[in-house]
């Protein structure tokens, strides 16, 4: 289990367990896996049980005002929108319904930097640093979408014929790449002849052919860059590391499959994943004791003769095939489908799955689908064990201008349940099971953490559902409140014996922990004392002043000792579990801000790593 340095040590580590029931219809399922450390508001640190809210088209300073609302919602990743710089300006226009701008100028690269244009609707490099900072402290770590395969098309490609039929690629290539990437122009680093994709050997081969066409062609015209080139790699690992630099925690990557692997047939593999990803991975791993969660958008198929395991070694990829799944069978009463055993095409802990995607939703695949729909669907996805979940956050209006932050259906009580729900059980295996019209997604046991189960009605209905005589094989006996509704379910031998299923078609049972939020960084000062008369003269005086104390600052516990203890210390005053007195708050103000806040608990793990 991955564990991050800014993570605390206070979950204990559990072997999950595996459950066996008889007499439903269910699956048991076990991993071998422990539990990672949590990190403030019990937001688990965890690459493979991570619950990503997609912030599409959300500005830096927004996003950053929303980040405690994300964090009490239990969300425990962020994904921006591409931060590169980009062939046109997005300030001022809206997400869509304009003739020449929208939301898909993000997926048009002018370079490979951090975009620093005036007129970029996502912000400054220094506003990204900033909402980082303020993710991290609330426990949120922040991936960015990364267009890397291809750059931005010149803005008459289309409409001058003598561009839109031409097979040179720097026709087709927007004139602004010249101001950020003169090394890839000027060598003139793109596939040539160019051509447009065609997907129609995608299924039927001959394999060669396929996969020429998909990492030679073009998607959606776009100028296909020769990643196999190490000048192209150069540029896009520089870019990747200036975004760990700037505290990015990992990668969305565009049209993954378009960009070939060391395992592709010889005439068209590369290193280029090895030289990109590989190596900024151990660029953070050493740097910043940190491990990058990649994922890849891989939709549909690798392409004949290509297999999802080429790409395994860099990366988890997205399962459009299990997606579609999910989303059918929790609207057409198919609880088997909804909750499958396997993955279509690798691990459950090399998959990501969506309750929708940007592209589904703009495409029309997934816009017709319901909040209730969705958030089943989200359901039964998110309460897994072992598999990463992303939440499209939809705008209010595809009108609306790019930068808007919305409160959409992410912050619905269904959705906060079943985050907060994995959170709790992160690493502690599954049960799946159905029963009627309902899947369900055990986790936990009687004798690690009580156990607890989501269930999801899968019926096309908003009327309630009873819930009498399902399997929950993984719940001790009792009484557990649904955190969705509120309402009590009476648990005995390994069923429901009563209960109601509400009007959203989900409900979470588990012992829910009581809440135990972080403040903010600012509402813990340390209380003013006096200075003693030996206290060094100062020009101006200062607003608190040390005790007397013979331990060094960062020594919370006065055990003469500088450790991850004392970190968790700190954690446990924010949390209100322990109460420091003077003299621990004087010490455990590590930054010297005069306040005790995350930000001290982070320092003291980054002293003990030898972190600067």
């Amino acid at each position: 289990m991955k564990k991050r340095i800014l993570s605390v040590v206070l979950a204990v580590c559990i072997i999950s367990t595996c459950f066996i029931v008889a007499q439903y219809s269910a699956i048991a399922t076990t991993t071998d896996k422990q539990t990672s450390a949590a990190l403030v508001n019990g937001i688990t640190d965890s690459n493979d049980n991570a619950t990503i809210l997609q912030c599409w088209n959300w500005s830096y300073e927004n996003l950053e005002k929303e980040i405690p609302k994300i964090a009490s919602q239990g969300f425990s990743v962020v994904q921006i929108s591409p931060p590169n710089e980009i062939k046109e300006a997005t300030t001022g226009h809206k997400v869509t319904g304009e003739t020449t701008n929208g939301w898909w100028m993000f997926y048009q690269p002018a370079g490979f930097q951090i975009n620093e244009s005036t007129d970029n609707a996502l912000g400054t490099k220094a506003q990204l640093k900033k909402m980082v900072e303020t993710a991290h402290s609330y426990g949120v770590r922040v991936i960015a979408d990364s267009v890397i395969n291809h750059m931005g098309t010149a803005n008459d490609e289309e409409t001058n014929a003598s561009k839109k039929n031409s097979t040179d690629p720097m026709v087709h290539l927007t004139p602004k790449a010249a101001e950020f990437e003169s090394v890839i122009v000027n060598n003139k680093l793109f596939h040539s002849p160019w051509f447009n994709m065609t997907y129609q050997y995608e299924w039927n081969g001959p394999e060669g052919t396929c996969t020429n066409d998909l990492t030679r062609g073009c998607t959606s015209r776009l100028p296909d860059l020769k990643t196999e080139d190490q000048r192209v790699q150069d540029a896009i690992y520089e870019y990747l590391r200036e975004l760990v630099d700037a505290g990015i925690d990992g990668f969305r990557f565009d049209a993954a499959k378009h960009i070939e692997t060391p395992s592709d047939s010889v005439n068209y593999k590369s290193d280029f994943w090895t030289d990109t990803v590989t190596k900024v991975k151990n660029y953070a791993k050493n740097t910043y004791k940190k491990d990058i969660l990649s994922y890849g958008e891989i939709l549909n198929t690798c392409g004949f003769g290509r297999k999802y395991s080429f790409y395994f070694p860099f990366m988890k990829v997205t399962d459009s095939t299990i997606y579609r799944q999910v989303q059918k069978a929790v609207i057409q009463s198919n609880p088997g489908q909804a909750v499958p055993q396997n993955m279509a095409n690798g691990t459950k802990a090399q998959t990501v799955l969506w309750n929708e995607s940007h592209d589904t939703y703009m495409d029309g695949e997934s816009k017709n689908y319901s909040k209730a729909q969705r958030n089943k669907t989200w359901a039964a996805i998110a309460a897994r064990d072992g598999i990463t979940s992303m939440y499209l956050a939809r705008p209010a209006s595809l009108t609306q201008n790019l930068g808007v932050a919305s409160e959409t259906d992410w912050t619905a009580k269904e959705v906060m349940a079943v985050n907060k729900f994995n959170n709790f059980f992160d690493g502690q295996g599954e049960y799946l099971a159905n029963s009627g019209t309902v899947a369900v997604i055990g986790r936990g046991s009687s004798t690690t953490k009580g156990g607890g189960a989501v269930l999801v009605n899968c019926a096309n209905s908003t009327a309630t559902k009873s819930a009498a005589n399902i399997p929950v094989a993984t719940m001790s006996n009792g009484t557990y409140k649904d955190a969705v509704t509120g309402t009590n379910f009476v648990v005995s031998g390994g069923k429901i014996t009563s209960g109601t299923i509400g009007n959203t078609g989900v409900a979470v049972l588990y012992n829910e922990p009581e809440p135990t939020t972080a403040p903010p960084a600012t509402t813990a000062p340390v209380p003013t004392t006096v200075a003693p008369t030996t206290a060094a003269p100062t020009t101006v005086a200062p607003t608190t002043a040390a005790p007397v104390s013979k331990y060094e600052k960062g020594d919370v516990n006065r055990d003469k000792l500088i450790n991850v203890k004392d970190a968790t210390l700190i954690q446990k005053d924010l949390v209100k579990l322990v109460t420091l007195d003077n003299e621990q708050r004087w010490l455990a103000d590590f930054d010297g801000d005069n306040r005790v806040s995350i930000k001290d608990a982070t320092k003291i793990q980054y002293k003990i790593a030898g972190i600067q």
